[in-house]
């Protein structure tokens, strides 16, 4: 038989190959410095980046369903005023259906998936890396605003005409609004990001019959972000313009109709409650049977 020989090593051959190694790791490395940790793209950093920031989420939420047990542990309590009461129940609510919930599983999406589907990263690094600076920054401004004592209080449903400047004045609505948009945003970026990985960067040979049941619940879960949270950025929206400008789109004396936010969030909240749902279920399904296996 013709032995094959290998490729010589040359001078030229191995400094191409340290170049091109260096480049790769350029775009797919991580930085340990603290400046990696604000630039990086690489789907393992966003994703414990997205467990600490929504882990430290729930720690606060934690902290106000205290602060609310305290309230209602004994009749007639003095433990809070009616107006904190009030913006702390909003924030909790706030925190663990919005900043919490589903950042949440979008981490363990990001982080997890590359490794199920046999792929060296999501689909789209930067859009990943987008989302999650958005979400930091939409989250931060609600709980420093709730800090400064300018949480609304009309509850995380936020129905007008409690919302309405009549009855919230302050900015303490406006910045809850513009904050639970960005973190909206930062739901449809990781929605995308995840659908196209699931559908376009799977290994050879996988099949979606032969994908992890895990990456099957987020594909479902991501498509629901894509219809469900469109309507609630739009009622978020279009709310904070009423507020700004006086137009009448909620409120009965101007013309508008209160019903309209409630569709508006509905089409959202409904589907909420599987998205927060579907991934826990996702997770017990992959985990479980391979437990059963190694007892």
């Amino acid at each position: 038989m013709t032995e094959i020989s290998p490729t010589p090593s040359t001078p030229q051959h191995r400094g191409t190959a340290l170049r091109l190694h260096r480049q790769l790791a350029r775009i797919w490395g991580s930085d340990p410095r603290f400046r990696g940790w604000l630039t990086t793209s690489n789907n393992n950093d966003i994703g414990g980046l997205f467990l600490i920031v929504a882990t430290t989420f729930f720690v606060i939420g934690g902290v106000l369903a205290m602060l609310i047990r305290a309230q209602l542990a004994t009749p007639n309590s003095a433990f809070l005023q009616p107006e904190a009461y009030n913006q702390i129940f909003t924030m909790h609510g706030t925190v663990m259906m919005f900043l919490f919930a589903i950042p949440f599983f979008e981490a363990m999406s990001v982080l997890l998936l590359p490794g199920m589907l046999g792929t060296r990263d999501m689909a789209f690094p930067r859009l990943g890396a987008y989302g999650l600076w958005v979400y930091i920054f939409g989250g931060s401004a609600v709980i420093i605003a709730m800090l400064m004592g300018l949480a609304p209080d009309g509850g995380w449903f936020m129905y007008p005409p409690l919302s309405s400047a009549a009855f919230s004045p302050g900015v303490g609505a406006d910045v809850w609004l513009l904050g639970i948009t960005s973190i909206e945003v930062s739901a449809i970026a990781t929605a995308v990001e995840v659908i196209v990985t699931v559908l376009r960067y799977r290994a050879a040979g996988m099949s979606l019959s032969r994908m992890p049941i895990f990456a099957w619940y987020i594909l479902i879960v991501s498509v629901m972000i894509l219809t469900a949270f469109p309507p609630m950025i739009l009622g978020s929206l279009l709310l904070e313009v009423e507020r700004a400008l006086d137009w009448p789109f909620f409120q009965v004396e101007n013309g508008g109709d209160p019903l309209l936010w409630q569709h508006l969030f509905w089409l959202f909240g409904h589907p909420e409650v599987y998205i927060i749902f579907l991934p826990a279920a996702g997770m017990i399904a992959t985990i479980l049977p391979v437990m059963a296996r190694t007892t």
